[in-house]
């Protein structure tokens, strides 16, 4: 999506000789795509203080119904709704479970 914005913007700057479409560009993109980005960076922060072993469980509680799900149903553009839907209520308990057990046992860790 964002490839088709930059090129519809160098497109309408090379037609009309007015590179302040390139500007636009920035705009647009920032507004389309501004809190997904901040979504994914909160989520990389959580997902970046797993352990392995949580990671594996979190992978794990992914059923094939929910692969499926999210193959017919979301937007390949924005990646926090399949992240939701993965954390989603069927497989909340585990996830929580998983992610809970994960900070205890950093915790743990850090403490000995």
């Amino acid at each position: 999506m964002a490839g088709i914005m930059a090129g519809r913007a160098i497109s309408e700057a090379i037609e009309t000789g007015n590179s302040s479409s390139l500007m636009n560009y920035e705009k647009e993109w920032k507004e389309k795509f501004g809190k997904e980005f901040e979504k994914q960076n909160l989520a990389r922060k959580i997902l970046a203080r797993l352990d392995n072993g949580t990671v594996n469980k979190l992978f794990n509680s992914i059923t094939p119904e929910i692969e499926e799900d999210i193959s017919n149903k979301e937007d390949f553009d924005f990646h926090t709704s399949s992240i939701l839907r993965l954390l989603g209520m069927k497989g909340s308990f585990n996830t929580m479970q998983a992610l809970i057990g994960g900070e205890i046992k950093r915790l743990v860790q850090n403490k000995a």
